[in-house]
């Protein structure tokens, strides 16, 4: 299944205000899943949890709604962190 598409949804801080911008698809006009998206970042971001758990980052507005890294290497080095500390545990 693919990505979303990077350029249908814009994320606009202005101060403490945020705007969410998302383009309708072409042929069909069908805004079922971007609205949804769209709100779901909207939500996420003004209650500050836009950011990567692991450097503090703002997303990349192209990730999923429910991302919760800002790349790869973010979500290895979590992971590598967790596996660490679960050894130590033991």
């Amino acid at each position: 299944m693919p990505g979303p598409d990077p350029d249908a949804i814009e994320l606009d801080t202005e101060g403490t205000r945020k705007l969410v911008h998302f383009h309708r698809y072409f042929w069909t006009g069908n805004t079922g899943n971007r609205e949804t998206r769209a709100k779901e970042i909207l939500r996420r971001a003004m209650a500050g949890d836009w950011v990567c758990n692991w450097c503090g980052d703002e997303l990349p507005i192209w990730r999923r709604a429910d991302a919760q890294y800002c790349c790869e290497g973010c979500r290895k080095k979590a992971a590598r962190a967790r596996r660490d500390a679960k050894s130590r545990d033991f």
